[in-house]
C-alpha cells in the first residue's frame, strides 16, 4: 500500500481519527510520491585518468510531504493538540498509513517532521496542514512477524541400543560392519516387489 492512496494514519502510537483529520491528495489524476531513497555516489578523481575510482554508494534517508486534512471544523485547543502531537517529538517516531484502522499495516516508518508545517485554510477554520517527515533510514520496515506457539508434550527418550542387527529392516537399507544402518547399493525396482504390494508394506 502507498502512502497517497491511504485514507488514515498513526503517528507516535495515536492515530489520526482521534483528532478528526485524515491523508488526503489535493492533486488530480496521476499522483506522484517517493518511489525509493535517493543515493549518492562516492568516487575519487584523479589526474590524468578520466574514469573516477568507485568507493561506495551512501543512500539518503527516506523524505516526503503529505496533507493532513481536518474533516471538520477547529477551534485553537484542537489545533494545539495535533500541533504538539505532530510536531513536538524530538527523536523518530513510529509512522504507518492504512486504509483500515486495526489492521497490521504493511509498512511502518520511523520519522519526524522536519522543515515549516504550514496551515492552509479558508478563515472559516477549515483547511489541511502541509507537512513532510524525514525517515531515520532508506528504509521502511515490515510489522513484527510470529508464528504460532508449539508446545513439545513429550517426555524425554533415550535409545541405548546401538547395533541394528537385531529387528527388521527395508530392502533397501543394510547393515554395514559396525553395526550401523546403510544405504544397500543394489537398488530395487518396482519389478522386484510382488504383485498386491501395498504402500504400507514397504
Amino acid at each position: 500500500m502507498t502512502i497517497r492512496d491511504s485514507l488514515f494514519f498513526s503517528f507516535a502510537g495515536e492515530k489520526s481519527t482521534k483528532y478528526g483529520i485524515y491523508n488526503v491528495n489535493l492533486d488530480g489524476g496521476m499522483q506522484e510520491e517517493s518511489f525509493a531513497s535517493s543515493a549518492e555516489i562516492i568516487e575519487e578523481s584523479i589526474r590524468g585518468r578520466d574514469k573516477p575510482y568507485f568507493q561506495g554508494v551512501t543512500r539518503k534517508p527516506l523524505q516526503f510531504s503529505v496533507n493532513f486534512a481536518f474533516m471538520d471544523t477547529w477551534d485553537s485547543q484542537k489545533i494545539s493538540e495535533v500541533a504538539e502531537w505532530l510536531t513536538s517529538p524530538d527523536y523518530y517516531q513510529e509512522l504507518y498509513f492504512t486504509n483500515e484502522i486495526g489492521v497490521d499495516p504493511e509498512k511502518i516508518y520511523y520519522a519526524m517532521v522536519v522543515e515549516d508545517a504550514t496551515l492552509v485554510h479558508n478563515c472559516l477554520r477549515q483547511g489541511y496542514i502541509k507537512l513532510t517527515f524525514r525517515c531515520d533510514s532508506p528504509y521502511a520496515y515490515s510489522p513484527i512477524m510470529t508464528s504460532r506457539e508449539y508446545v513439545w508434550d513429550k517426555s524425554y527418550a533415550e535409545i541405548k541400543n546401538l547395533d541394528f542387527n537385531a529387528g527388521e529392516k527395508q530392502s533397501s537399507l543394510i547393515v554395514n560392519a559396525q553395526g550401523g544402518l546403510t544405504l544397500n547399493p543394489a537398488k530395487p525396482k518396482w519389478s522386484n516387489y510382488p504383485s498386491g504390494t501395498k504402500w504400507s508394506d514397504l
